[in-house]
């Protein structure tokens, strides 16, 4: 309302300040045309008067009629704008003023302002002038005459005329003319203050608390009339409102139904982060609480997964994007996981480096329950093939190789020529025989816990170096303090997977497997010169090993990256990094 009586103001200023130049260029025009009009008069009454005293003082001097001129003269002073006048005869001497002590007196020494220049240019031209002196107010008429009693000289007739009188009642009008238009301005004003204050800002004031009231929980008021475009625009925010709220419904209707979590995070830290009912029931936290504290929902998170969180969240934040995350959370003395899908785009109003943030995050506890049971399944099963490969096939060979043996003993007694077949094919059943109890030793090892871990991965790099004739290294920090048995053998899993991929498909010469620590994060490394494996984003779920792979890292709630080594040879780095409790 202050704004709207601002420029009201500002408007009723400006027509005012218009006026008011408006009324002063007029009166100044007016005050020019009046002293204009007023000299003109002056000027011909000057001529009139002047003309008729030198006609008669040429005869009054030729007959010698004193008393007749002063007659004359003394009628020319009734005028109230003379203030002086002389008659002077061609010796110039004054014969005549409108003053007597100025009789006889030279014409030099009279008060009169005079130029001897002028009087001489008056005589010679027998033409009157008149010279005006507005700084002083003053106009100075010359008239000439023929003076017989003076040797046909020329006698001269002065008259000064007041102009101060005329051009201060000229002033006098002006400055009424100047406050009566001025009075009538300021009226005009007031009624134009009266007409804006009435047809246009309360009208707009209500236009504007429309304007304020809209909102999901907000009553609009009703929309003026008037039949003008301030009414178009009061039921164009009218209606706006109401389509707003229709579609605020809708949204509140589908995500207070929604399972997952759905979430606002404005750009203003100090601003309510918005969340759905499902939050709630997730969390069990109420939603009300993150009004006063925004980052309520953080308390609930497993520490190892509040870095992950807010790396998302920060990342996001500052620039335009999408992400991804999988935490835990607390709630109901257990533990639930969670898949974060988070969101954030830059638009016109948004500060640099605080984007508005939104996102969904599903409940995936039983998904990854059942991952767990596959991995467990995977496990057993490989246990099983392991052990089956173990106890009937590995035996079965080393019956046969114990037969090849025998038969080529006996053949090389009776010098038969295929005893050395014989021997050879025992010689390769053996080879198999180790080869086949490397598989079963990798399918099923006998303990896989932190203390066994370098051991497990000493044998790994032996049957490597055993079946794919290749150079492997082993560099493994002591981790029985660190990790569990179940995470210990899930590491093994994965660093043995990712060596046999890159033996396998990368046709790698060498490869190094290093497992190291610090207080945050254990780091699981494994070098290769093969192929460079960059997996897309559809990778992931085209093979059954990548699969399992990403499987046991999210067990562990580890990160699996694959990044291709920036060296002369080549090759692929595969990083697992796992987040060690604090």
């Amino acid at each position: 309302m202050k704004r709207f009586l601002t420029l009201q103001f500002r408007v009723s200023a400006l027509v005012m300040v218009f006026g008011l130049l408006m009324i002063v260029l007029n009166i100044s025009r007016q005050y020019k045309h009046d002293v204009n009009g007023r000299f003109r008069e002056m000027r011909l009454q000057a001529y009139e008067e002047g003309t008729r005293l030198s006609s008669f003082a040429q005869h009054f001097l030729r007959r010698r009629l004193a008393q007749s001129a002063d007659l004359a003269i003394s009628y020319a002073s009734v005028n109230p704008d003379l203030r002086l006048g002389l008659i002077s005869d061609g010796n110039d001497v004054v014969r005549n003023a409108t003053r007597k002590q100025w009789r006889g007196l030279s014409l030099w020494d009279c008060p009169l302002p005079l130029e001897p220049h002028l009087v001489h240019q008056a005589k010679e031209t027998s033409e009157g002038m008149m010279v005006e002196d507005l700084e002083q107010g003053r106009l100075i008429a010359f008239f000439p005459f023929m003076d017989i009693s003076a040797a046909s000289r020329k006698g001269l007739v002065v008259l000064q005329y007041d102009l101060s009188w005329f051009i201060a009642s000229s002033v006098r009008h002006a400055m009424n003319e100047i406050l009566s238009q001025a009075c009538v301005l300021l009226g005009s004003c007031l009624l134009l203050w009266t007409l804006l204050q009435w047809l246009i800002t309360e009208r707009v004031a209500l236009i504007v608390e429309q304007a304020r009231h809209i909102g999901p929980d907000e009553v609009v008021p009703d929309p003026i009339d008037g039949g003008d475009e301030l009414e178009i625009i009061s039921k164009s925010i009218a209606d706006a409102s109401h389509r707003l709220k229709e579609s605020e419904w809708r949204f509140r209707q589908i995500a207070s139904h929604m399972r997952d979590i759905f979430w606002v995070a404005p750009p203003d830290t100090t601003e309510q982060i918005y969340v759905n009912r499902a939050y709630g029931e997730v969390f069990a936290r109420a939603g009300s609480r993150l009004r006063m504290h925004r980052w309520d929902w953080l308390r609930t998170v497993v520490r190892k997964d509040r870095g992950k969180a807010l790396k998302m969240l920060r990342a996001l934040r500052t620039a335009p994007g999408e992400a991804e995350a999988e935490i835990r959370i607390h709630v109901r003395g257990g533990i639930e996981w969670l898949r974060c899908r988070a969101f954030s785009t830059a638009r016109s109003h948004d500060r640099p480096g605080q984007l508005q943030v939104a996102g969904m995050a599903s409940v995936i506890t039983v998904e990854k329950e059942m991952s767990k049971l596959q991995i467990e399944a995977v496990e057993n099963e490989r246990r099983r093939i392991g052990q089956d490969l173990h106890d009937d096939v590995c035996q079965r060979l080393a019956a046969t190789q114990l037969k090849s043996g025998v038969l080529g003993s006996s053949l090389g007694r009776e010098g038969h020529p295929q005893a050395a077949l014989a021997v050879n094919v025992a010689r390769e059943l053996a080879e198999t025989s180790e080869l086949a109890r490397g598989y079963a030793r990798g399918l099923a090892p006998v303990a896989v816990g932190p203390e066994e871990l370098p051991d497990a991965l000493d044998d790994l790099r032996k049957f490597l170096e055993h079946a794919f004739a290749l150079q492997c290294r082993i560099s493994c920090e002591d981790v029985s303090g660190v990790l569990k048995t179940e995470e210990a053998a899930l590491i093994f899993r994965i660093a043995q997977e990712l060596a046999t991929n890159a033996a396998k498909h990368g046709r790698a010469t060498w490869i190094a497997i290093s497992l190291m620590h610090d207080h945050a994060h254990l780091r699981l490394e494994v070098a290769n010169d093969g192929v460079s494996f960059t997996p897309g984003a559809g990778v992931k779920r085209k093979g059954m090993g990548l699969f399992m792979l990403r499987q046991r890292a999210d067990a562990l709630g580890a990160t699996l990256s694959f990044q291709p080594r920036n060296v002369a040879g080549g090759g692929t780095l595969a990083v697992c990094e796992m987040p060690l409790a604090s």
